[in-house]
């Protein structure tokens, strides 16, 4: 039986279906319209194209599920760099956006919006679900809205991250790299 968040287990089958529909070719779409999760739009890719960034988001037994991923990956393969708040959602403790993925060359920025205590962005696959092509830290957790990590992705594959105090409450996010 698999598991599901609580509260999210109709949404996120409803997800699936159309994932799976959009999949199939029903949509005949390349992409969704969507949000980056800074209130811009933004084609989206289904989840489901990539498994392990699926897992990961939605994984119970390594941390919570990311409270903001709704089994879409937001397509910024055109951009050059790409900006995610650490600290995002009602209650600062998610990423935004939490999936994106990015052409390869694109620097991340990740920018601390000052919510929800102090944050990092650790990309470990030891300790994740061995599934994240890189490895990266911005070392220990800071608090306070002025702090930026940034990193350029340089060759294709996927990166898994979260914030190591908020694992446990499902703090993640993923890039896929093309």
């Amino acid at each position: 039986m698999e598991r599901m968040p609580r509260g999210k287990g109709k949404r996120r089958t409803v997800l699936k279906s159309i994932a799976t529909l959009s999949a199939a070719g029903v949509a005949g779409l390349a992409g969704c319209a969507g949000d980056d999760g800074n209130g811009n739009g933004a084609d989206t890719i289904p989840g489901s194209d990539y498994p392990a960034v699926d897992e990961w988001m939605t994984e119970t037994d390594v941390g919570d599920a990311a409270n903001n991923y709704d089994g879409e990956i937001m397509d910024l393969r055109e951009e050059s760099d790409v900006s995610i708040d650490v600290g995002a959602g009602d209650d600062g403790l998610a990423y935004g956006p939490s999936a994106v993925a990015v052409s390869s060359g694109t620097e991340i920025l990740w920018e601390w919006t000052g919510e929800g205590g102090a944050h990092n962005v650790e990309a470990e696959p030891d300790d994740q679900i061995g599934e994240s092509d890189y490895e990266f830290s911005s070392g220990e957790a800071v608090d306070g809205a002025d702090n930026e990590y940034s990193y350029t992705f340089d060759e294709s594959g996927i990166a898994l991250y979260h914030c190591e105090p908020h694992l446990s409450l499902g703090m993640k996010g993923s890039i896929v790299i093309d």
